[in-house]
C-alpha cells in the first residue's frame, strides 16, 4: 500500500479509498506560496457571510494544499474550517483526513467520531469505515459501513458496498467481499474497482465466463490498466484463447513494461518453457 494524497477530494461527497497512508513531511511556505489564490481572495473580500460556506471553501483550500504537499498551509485552513463551523460534520471529516495523512491517528479518530456524532448519516460512517479498514480494524469498519448503508437517504450506497467489499478482501474474507461487491455492481455497474475485484474473484474460482464478462464491462467504462490486462491474459490462458493472450501481452509490454503485472507475466512464461 502506497502513500496517496487525494487530490480534489470534497468531503461533502467523500470516498476515501482503502489505501494505507504514510506520514507526510511538512514543507515550509515560501514567498510564492503566500500569494492569495482566487478562493482566498473571495474569502478575504468577505464574499462568504455564511460561515458554513466559508468553512467549505477552507476545506477545499486545505485539501488542495495537502494534495500539493503544503502541509502547514493545509493544517491552517482545515483547523480554521472547524473554527468557522464546529457543528458541521464535513469540517471534522476533512480534518480527520489531514491527521491521518500526517500519521496522527488518535487525532484522526477523534475527528471521525465527532463527524459521526454530529451527523449520524451515511457519508460520515462511510468515511469512518474506510479509515478503520486502513487501520486494519475490520470488524469495526464493517459495522461503520453497515451504519452507512442503513441511511436510506444517502445516495452513494454503491460506494459503501464497494468500500465494504474491498475491506473484506483486505481481511481475506472472500465470500463476504463477493457478496458486498456483487451488491455494489447491481447498484452501479460502472464502478471500476468493483468490476476488477469481482472479475479476479471469479477467475480464482475458475468461473471464467463470469470473470470475462466482468472484465468486458470494465473495458467499457475504463482505460486499460496493468492489472486489467494481466487479468485478461489469465482468463484467456485458462480459456485456451492464444490470440487474446498474445494481443493483451503485447499491450501490457507496450504500456506497462515496468509494472509488477508484466513481471508476473514474464515469470509465468518462463515457468511454461
Amino acid at each position: 500500500m502506497k502513500k496517496q494524497m487525494l487530490q480534489g477530494m470534497m468531503i461533502i461527497a467523500c470516498v476515501l479509498p482503502l489505501l494505507s497512508c504514510a506520514k507526510s513531511g511538512e514543507k515550509t511556505d515560501d514567498a510564492s506560496t503566500k500569494r492569495n489564490t482566487p478562493l482566498e481572495a473571495q474569502l478575504s473580500a468577505e464574499n462568504f457571510p455564511d460561515r458554513h460556506k466559508a468553512a467549505l471553501v477552507n476545506i477545499e483550500l486545505g485539501l488542495g494544499y495537502l494534495a500539493q504537499g503544503q502541509v502547514a498551509r493545509a493544517k491552517t485552513k482545515l483547523i480554521h474550517a472547524v473554527k468557522l463551523a464546529p457543528h458541521l460534520p464535513e469540517t471534522h471529516s476533512a480534518l480527520a483526513h489531514f491527521w491521518e495523512m500526517v500519521g496522527e491517528f488518535k487525532d484522526a479518530e477523534r475527528e471521525h467520531k465527532k463527524a459521526v456524532k454530529l451527523s449520524g448519516v451515511g457519508a460520515a460512517y462511510n468515511n469512518y469505515g474506510a479509515y478503520l479498514c486502513r487501520r486494519s480494524r475490520y470488524k469495526e469498519a464493517d459495522k461503520a459501513f453497515h451504519a452507512a448503508i442503513e441511511d436510506k437517504n444517502y445516495p452513494r450506497t454503491a460506494e459503501v458496498y464497494e468500500n465494504a467489499g474491498l475491506c473484506a478482501l483486505k481481511s481475506a474474507n472472500v465470500d463476504k467481499a463477493n457478496e458486498y461487491l456483487s451488491t455494489a455492481f447491481r447498484r452501479d455497474p460502472s464502478r471500476v474497482n468493483t468490476l476488477m475485484e469481482l472479475s479476479d474473484i471469479h477467475l480464482k474460482r475458475g468461473e471464467l465466463e463470469q470473470a470475462r464478462q466482468l472484465l468486458e464491462q470494465y473495458r467499457k467504462v475504463s482505460e486499460p490498466s496493468a492489472r486489467s490486462l494481466w487479468l485478461g491474459i489469465q482468463i484467456a490462458k485458462n480459456s485456451a484463447d492464444n490470440n487474446a493472450v498474445a494481443s493483451q501481452a503485447l499491450m501490457l509490454k507496450n504500456l506497462f513494461e515496468d509494472s509488477p503485472e508484466y513481471q508476473l507475466y514474464l515469470r509465468a512464461e518462463r515457468a511454461h518453457q
